[in-house]
């Protein structure tokens, strides 16, 4: 994107976050209290105003710009400044395995689980509060401030749940131990819970890793629908994928005792290609397969509806979210 183009798009979220912020959608009116905090911290920055219930009173709203990653975002203030943010109190994990390291998660070695879970951290928070509304909230133990510039702030939803906190009870994330602050307690016990029933990246240390031949291989599932095939070579090796886009597929097989409805869930490539599943149930013990290109769905056969191969042929990562934007599978090659 050209520096013209991000600044045409800023310019759209500072306009929405100004109309938002004064109650011209929805709701009734916001009372700004708005004012310049002392010289501690950045003097562009306002302090807070009134907001909805169940909020902490000291916590300032803003609108998420950009998700950096699972732990940190971009927020533009009603003033139109934009500040980084990075949560604080939880770590989650790089999204390259080389720049994850091993017992950094408790026991955890295995760095390219990691990183799986350091993509879906990202794209959990990217789904749950990226151009929206959210407040943040500072904490005196801590700091306004990290040693990189980025204010260190908990992050709530409009409803007044801890987002920061909600990282570490579904296991995108660990408690950042290695700081100080106020929460750092309950944080703590959240993250035992995550341990304890294996949930996100805590279930790595009984995940299903890549074969020592480098052979494609089902990855740390949490679920009872897995991916159990992606044939990502569509037509063969000597016939080119765009020729035949419906033989690039990906199986999906219902592991459960029940049946499963798929609607509203989703799977992705590492280039982020996304396709939502519509409304169809997958009995016990069946499979579905989603093909690339363009069909009329059955009860068997999805289409993507591509008009161009979306799995890479030398190493890719298939990723499968259920409705609720959970990691349940992923498969690797």
């Amino acid at each position: 994107m050209t520096p013209r183009a991000r600044y045409a798009l800023l310019m759209v979220a500072m306009v929405l976050f100004s109309v938002i912020a004064s109650g011209c959608i929805g709701g009734s009116p916001v009372t700004s209290t708005e004012s310049y905090p002392s010289d501690t911290f950045s003097s562009t920055i306002p302090t807070p105003a009134t907001h909805a219930a169940n909020v902490p009173a000291d916590a300032i709203k803003v609108y998420v710009v950009k998700v950096i990653d699972g732990d940190t975002i971009d927020v533009a203030f009603s003033n139109g400044t934009v500040e980084r943010v990075r949560f604080l109190g939880v770590d989650t994990p790089e999204t390259s395995a080389s720049r994850n390291k091993a017992d950094e998660y408790d026991h955890i070695t295995d760095l390219e689980c990691l990183a799986s879970w350091g993509v879906a951290a990202k794209f959990f928070v990217r789904d749950s509060i990226q151009d929206r509304v959210v407040y943040i909230e500072f904490d005196p133990i801590a700091g306004k401030r990290g040693y990189y510039g980025r204010l260190l702030a908990y992050v709530y939803l409009k409803n007044g749940t801890d987002f920061t906190a909600l990282l570490v009870k579904k296991g995108y994330a660990r408690v950042y131990t290695e700081g100080k602050f106020r929460k750092e307690g309950k944080y703590v016990s959240y993250q035992k819970t995550a341990e304890s029933r294996k949930l996100g990246l805590w279930g790595c240390e009984v995940g299903r890793y890549a074969n020592e031949n480098g052979a494609a291989t089902n990855v740390a599932s949490t679920g009872d629908v897995v991916i159990v095939k992606v044939h990502y070579d569509a037509g063969g090796p000597h016939v080119r994928d765009t020729e035949q886009l419906n033989d690039e597929y990906v199986v999906l097989e219902n592991r459960d005792s029940t049946t499963v409805n798929l609607k509203g869930w989703l799977i992705m490539d590492k280039a982020d290609h996304r396709y939502y599943f519509p409304s169809v149930t997958l009995q016990p013990g069946k499979r579905i397969v989603l093909h690339t290109g363009k069909g009329t769905n059955t009860a068997h056969d999805l289409y993507w509806g591509s008009g161009r191969a979306i799995w890479n042929n030398d190493h890719d990562t298939a990723y499968l979210y259920n409705s609720q934007g959970e990691l349940v599978d992923e498969f690797s090659w």
